[in-house]
């Protein structure tokens, strides 16, 4: 049985994806977070979030996400 709710052998995309296993922080509310507060770096993610703050071996992919998020390809066209 398939836990993602996209139901896709390929999980790399699925936004339920846990980030943070130590406090359960998926992808989906990591960016979530990163764009409702405008956030930019690890420790603005620890402090809205909780993610990271446990062993900390999940700041490479926080990173990640934020540089993702801060990238002009990830804005939407304007209209």
């Amino acid at each position: 049985m398939n836990a993602c709710p996209a139901h896709s052998s390929d999980c790399s995309t699925c936004p339920a994806r846990v980030v943070c296993h130590c406090l359960q922080v998926t992808e989906e509310v990591l960016l979530e977070a990163v764009a409702t507060f405008s956030l930019q770096t690890v420790k603005e993610v620890r402090q809205h979030t909780g993610a990271g703050d446990g062993c900390t071996a999940c700041h490479r992919k926080i990173r990640q996400l934020l540089e993702q998020a801060q990238s002009p390809s990830s804005s939407p066209a304007p209209i």
